[in-house]
């Protein structure tokens, strides 16, 4: 993917949608039920052999509220069993704890550590890979 025209809205929600026209990319913002007030967003790209990767970011206003487990529960059930992926992912940094607590707390299974997986500002970081089956949806705990 091109980096993103952070600059324009309007090219960056141009570029989500072509993404989600491609079935490359899934991109949605949580908002507030009542004033529709932004609180966040969740995501999932589809790659080979279907296989989706989904993410989550809340504003820090809306962090330990529940809404990220919330949102994240609804849309891990939607992305199972619309998106017919034979496999769910996180990618998590080691050091982001509610990142890897929200994961497993969704379901997610600790699979290993991908050594070296991003870069970022030069240096070399490790991403926690976890994952969840569509037929581990159902099952998974509720919170």
């Amino acid at each position: 993917m091109p980096p993103l025209p952070a600059a324009d809205p309007a090219e960056v929600t141009e570029l989500f949608d072509q993404y989600r026209r491609m079935g490359e990319l899934l991109h949605l913002v949580i908002a507030d039920r009542t004033s529709d007030v932004y609180l966040g967003e969740v995501m999932v790209t589809v790659g080979e052999d279907r296989i989706g990767e989904l993410g989550i970011g809340v504003v820090s206003g809306a962090r330990h509220t529940g809404l990220a487990t919330a949102a994240f529960q609804v849309f891990v059930s939607w992305t199972a069993t619309a998106l017919g992926l034979r496999r769910l992912q996180v990618l998590v940094a080691p050091e982001n704890l509610s990142a890897l607590r929200l994961a497993e707390r969704t379901g997610f299974q600790r699979e290993g550590v991908l050594r070296a997986y991003w870069e970022h500002d030069g240096a070399n970081v490790d991403a926690i890979m976890l994952s969840m089956l569509p037929a581990e949806v159902a099952r998974r705990p509720s919170t």
